[in-house]
């Protein structure tokens, strides 16, 4: 019986590691899914390690590395170290406490069990705005100073423009202010608020003092610490005061009112045109504040004060004639001019507009005024009348003048118009003298011409005939007198030159043939005879022939 094998008759190792029989060498059908499932085995153990691995890595990563997005900053605290100095609140590296310096954006290699961490947000100043810095620890500043330079405690000199800072706000604060703005028009005037207490109102130049700093700020902004400075606006330019009686629209009386030489009350409308330079602007807000207080205290007062000191000397008359008003007027622009520059303030023009002078005063002199225009102006009718006189009588001579005139005119026209007649008469006897004189002229010109022409045409009439008559004798010369040889040529000379004859010969009985001794003989050119047997013939003789009939 053949033999039946078994899987147990051989080793399995061996079949597992070769897949074939040893006997008959045939494949172990159950080898290959074996090795599946054992590189399945291995890649599943093999992934779980790697993902343990790493969470592992992830979990080591996390603990030791801290990472900070954009726009926050990572405070670090220790939680061992040195006690801080005396009067800080921020811990030097070393020492216990929350860290002065801060971490930006990214990752970061913190140990653990050292240190441990907070994410803040940065510190943002936005456009037009001014972070005003409090240190909260650190020394207090020496030698009297009130605000504090980096390191100290209190309120920080330096400020914070527009942008983003990292800044440990444990031990920090910040309050944000609007920048300080100067418009156009204006300066900034600025005063200490914050330093030693100076010697007046004014700061010195460089100096920590209180007080009013001699420069001014031109328009534009600025980030100034508040604490620390005041900036007032102030505005600039030329500004005009105005003196006026009240009227209808103006019903506040405001005109300058003074005493003349005599005791007679005077009031002045005027306009003053005045300006605050730049440089003048501290000392005049520091003695006087705004422009308003300026116009008050400096060119009211002193308008007021040189009008009373000045029209004490004028008389109500001197203010009524051209000459002395205009003087007054000088006097009164160069002494406020004067006054105005000693207080920095700069005046440009002091118009005085009306003076106003009391009625008593005015009426006695009115009056008398108007008598004396009145007596004028009653001599002025007089003579307006005596004009009016003199006028018409100077009319009425001019009158005859003209009509004298135009007479005269009149007959120098008639004279003028009769020579002129007669000259035409003269002119057109001559002309036809002129005219007959050369008309008999031209009429012997005119015989003499056809005489001429007669004698000349006799002449050639006589000179052709004479050329015709030598003419005749040549060809008659030529042709040694002979009648019918001439007759032919005159014949053939007067035939055209394209004219072609044809001669047939019809035998006896035609009409050629009956002519008798009366035929024609033609004396044509040879290449106008046709190619017959008669031109054969005559082709022998210098003039060809052709007689009909023969």
């Amino acid at each position: 019986m053949p033999q039946t094998r078994e899987p147990h008759d051989h080793d399995d190792d061996h079949d597992r590691g070769h897949g074939r029989d040893h006997d008959d060498g045939e494949e172990i059908p159950f080898a290959l899914p074996f090795y599946n499932r054992r590189w399945k085995r291995f890649a599943i153990v093999g992934g779980v390690l790697f993902v343990v691995a790493l969470i592992g890595f992830l979990l080591v990563w996390n603990t030791f590395f801290k990472y900070v997005p954009p726009g926050k900053h990572l405070v670090i605290i220790a939680k061992n170290g040195a006690p801080l100095d005396p009067g800080e609140v921020l811990a030097k590296p070393g020492q216990k406490g929350i860290q002065r310096e801060v971490r930006g954006e990214g990752w970061h290699f913190i140990m653990p069990i050292v240190y441990t961490t907070e994410v803040e947000d940065n510190t943002v100043i936005p456009a037009g705005r001014v972070g005003i810095v409090t240190a909260l620890g650190g020394p207090a500043p020496s030698n009297g100073r009130v605000l504090a330079e980096e390191g100290e405690q209190g309120i920080q000199r330096h400020v914070l423009p527009p942008g983003a800072y990292r800044i440990n706000m444990h031990g920090y604060q910040i309050e944000e202010v609007a920048a300080t703005e100067i418009k156009p028009g204006f300066v900034g005037v600025v005063r200490r608020l914050l330093g030693k207490e100076g010697n007046g109102l004014f700061a010195a130049e460089g100096s920590d003092e209180k007080g009013f700093l001699p420069r001014v700020l031109q328009p534009g902004i600025y980030y100034i610490n508040t604490k620390e400075f005041a900036v007032n606006n102030e505005e600039v330019g030329i500004i005009q005061t105005s003196f006026h009686a009240p009227n209808a629209s103006k019903e506040t009386d405001t005109s300058i009112t003074f005493t003349s030489k005599g005791g007679f009350p005077i009031s002045i409308d005027g306009t003053v045109e005045w300006e605050m330079l730049p440089e003048h602007m501290p000392m005049l807000v520091a003695e006087y504040g705004k422009w308003q207080e300026i116009e008050k205290k400096v060119i009211d007062v002193q308008a007021h004060a040189i009008c009373r000191d000045k029209g004490i000397d004028y008389g109500v008359q001197e203010f009524l004639d051209g000459t002395t008003r205009e003087k007054f007027q000088e006097d009164f622009t160069q002494e406020l001019t004067k006054v105005c520059k000693e207080k920095n303030v700069t005046v440009h023009s002091a118009f005085i507009r009306r003076i106003v002078i009391p009625e008593e005063y005015l009426k006695p002199i009115r009056d008398k005024q108007i008598a004396a225009e009145t007596q004028l102006t009653t001599k002025a009718k007089e003579l307006t009348a005596e004009s009016e006189n003199e006028v018409e009588r100077e009319q009425r001579m001019i009158d005859q003048e003209v009509a004298k005139v135009e007479a005269e005119t009149k007959l120098l026209v008639a004279n003028i118009d009769q020579e002129v007649k007669n000259i035409t008469v003269r002119t057109e006897a001559e002309i036809e003298k002129i005219k007959a004189e050369y008309g008999s002229k031209i009429a012997t010109l005119d015989a003499e011409r056809e005489r001429t022409l007669g004698q000349a045409e006799a002449e050639v009439t006589k000179m052709k005939e004479t050329a015709k008559s030598n003419l005749y004798k040549l060809k008659m010369d030529v042709f040694e007198s002979d009648g019918n040889a001439f007759l032919r040529y005159t014949l053939a000379d007067q035939l055209s030159p394209n004219l072609v004859l044809r001669l047939f010969h019809s035998g006896s009985g035609t009409f050629w043939t009956n002519m008798g001794d009366k035929n024609m003989t033609l004396m044509l050119p040879a290449a106008a005879v046709p190619e017959t047997k008669e031109r054969r013939k005559g082709d022998e003789k210098k003039t060809g022939t052709i007689e009909p009939g023969k």
